[in-house]
């Protein structure tokens, strides 16, 4: 198969290409960094911020929608998929009418929900009722928890909401009494339920019971994360006044909502998310009234909260830090390595409610081979399956521009540096790719630069998760002094939106002792590792691969022509 391209037509194309990505990336500047939320909250308090809104209304508009014709319909079950219970409660509650009897269960039990029946003597029975029956032509609102926890209590408020009536059976002793039960099929339960659940909840009832759709029901959710706009911003900012009224705390200032907003959407990762979470919210609220004996929250109580929590959980971050003060981890600050790189990785440990972000060394040393990336965490399976991926999608890359060569003469042998746990992930490859360049081409790399990224195998720089840790471990090796001069990070440019970067990290980036490059392909990283264009690394490799060849080529002579005088002058 010819392709329909003159050789004209795409070499043009290709040096379109090239320089487009060799066009000097600027640096990324403090405002960038991280969310700004000053004008939402201007506009909002010009709107007189006193006034309450319906902050369902302006969050949820989609899921009160459905609510509403719920109560309106026959239908009987209601899923409600939110991972926050508080947000799925506030918001039924400005919605359900409060001529509708409703009752909300967080906690409850068969007793609960079914009745209790007790032996009063041996010709009488008391049924205690249970909440389906106070409440047959109402509201019940549970959270999914316990069904799931005791499965048969699933399958009986399933069959009750099928066969429209209570069992006596249903009530909690009834399998231990020996009189005749009393029947209760004359009372008609009509009890519409809502179920509060997680998607990973539903999953699971799912697991329990396939066929729990045989009850009918609507499915509507709220979305943890909410998009930036002057509406969420006004329902956010109001909620976090009446959680403070509610809290016996004076109203909030509007640099004490700034710093609220920012929180949520570092909480989202996101300059255009914000998380709504109102447990969250009331704990932020409440812990950081303990720093003022006056009723108030200020800016500075919040960052001494948000301090605390931090030092709280970072044990795990502390013994890494005090292994790179000691020298244990060997990292190079300064100066040119060939085929040495600083990575950054995001770390994750069982049973810790938070994650840190830290340095590694990623080296590389070439040999005579077939163009193979031997990837050494893989060979030892240290490292997981996205991870041997992304090493072979970076093979991929780079051998396609030596597909002229019969035989790619070189091998490359991969290590992260004292690495002794598993790995996986993909966000190394563009720190793989400079670092394979780097060893294949002789170049030397610069030190005081750290790189992450993912790529595709046509180049691209892809987005990667945790970004706001690895720049912040950056941050921890100037508090740690040692980190002196200027560094420079290399990143997706798909990630900038997620910058949600903490004030130390910002101070560091409006002094330029932090320097942040957001690139789009791995072309415009090589001048700024490299001090080299991506088509000078490729004429280095392609002059080394033809001395090579004509050293081998020279050496098979000389023997060839020792061997020919040999045998004419033995």
């Amino acid at each position: 198969m010819v392709d329909n391209i003159s050789p004209l037509t795409s070499n043009n194309t290709s040096n379109q290409n090239d320089q487009m990505n060799t066009v000097p990336v600027q640096p990324l500047t403090t405002q960038q960094c991280a969310p700004n939320f000053d004008n939402y909250l201007e506009s909002y308090l010009q709107n007189d911020s006193t006034s309450e809104f319906n902050e369902s209304a302006l969050l949820f508009p989609d899921a009160i929608s459905i609510v509403t014709h719920y109560l309106k319909l026959p239908t009987q079950l209601l899923l409600v998929n939110s991972r926050y219970w508080a947000a799925a409660t506030q918001m039924l509650q400005q919605i359900i009418p409060s001529t509708l009897s409703s009752k909300y269960l967080l906690s409850y039990n068969q007793e609960t929900l079914f009745g209790r029946l007790s032996v009063i003597n041996e010709a009488e029975l008391k049924l205690a009722d249970g909440e389906l029956t106070k409440y047959s032509d109402g509201l019940l609102i549970l959270n999914i928890s316990p069904l799931l926890v005791d499965p048969n209590l699933w399958f009986m408020l399933k069959s009750v909401l099928q066969r429209g009536y209570l069992q006596a059976s249903d009530a909690v002793n009834a399998e231990k009494i020996k009189q005749v039960l009393p029947d209760l099929t004359t009372q008609a339960i009509n009890t519409k339920i809502i179920l509060v659940a997680s998607r990973l909840q539903l999953e699971e009832l799912i697991q329990i019971d396939p066929e729990y759709s045989q009850v009918t029901s609507l499915f509507c959710e709220l979305a943890g994360q909410v998009p930036v706009s002057q509406h969420s911003i006004n329902a956010i900012a109001s909620y976090c006044h009446r959680a403070a009224s509610e809290l016996g705390i004076k109203p909030l200032e509007q640099s004490v909502l700034a710093t609220l907003l920012d929180f949520l959407s570092v909480q989202c990762q996101h300059q255009q998310q914000l998380l709504f979470s109102p447990e969250l919210i009331q704990q932020t609220l409440q812990y950081s009234s303990l720093f003022n004996d006056n009723n108030q929250v200020t800016k500075e109580d919040l960052i001494a909260y948000f301090e605390e929590v931090e030092q709280a959980q970072s044990l795990a971050r502390k013994y890494s830090e005090q292994s790179l003060i000691e020298g244990q981890v060997n990292l190079q600050l300064s100066g040119q390595k060939i085929g040495q790189i600083n990575g950054l990785s995001v770390v994750e440990l069982l049973g810790y409610p938070c994650e840190f972000g830290e340095v590694f060394r990623i080296s590389a040393s070439d040999m005579i081979g077939d163009g193979e990336i031997i990837d050494v965490e893989r060979k030892v399976e240290l490292a997981g399956n996205i991870h041997a991926k992304s090493t072979l999608i970076v093979q991929g890359y780079l051998n396609h521009f030596f597909s002229h060569i019969n035989a790619f003469p070189y091998s490359c042998n991969l290590v992260f540096e004292q690495s002794y746990q598993e790995c996986d992930g993909d966000s190394a490859s563009l720190a793989i790719l400079i670092a394979v360049s780097s060893c294949y081409a002789q170049f030397p790399v610069k030190q005081n630069i750290f790189v992450t990224g993912s790529l595709d195998q046509h180049g691209n720089v892809l987005p990667i998760g945790g970004i706001k840790q690895k720049i912040e471990a950056v941050t921890r090796l100037f508090e740690l002094d040692l980190l002196k001069e200027p560094v420079l990070i290399v990143m997706p440019k798909a990630n900038q939106i997620n910058l949600t970067l903490n004030i130390k990290t910002l101070a560091l980036v409006e002094s330029g002792k932090i320097v942040i490059h957001a690139i789009s392909h791995c072309h415009q990283a090589y001048p700024l590792l490299l001090n080299k264009t991506f088509k000078e690394v490729l004429d280095a490799i392609n002059l080394r691969i033809e001395t090579a060849a004509k050293e081998e080529m020279d050496e098979t002579s000389n023997s060839l022509f020792s061997r020919l005088i040999g045998s004419i002058f033995r």
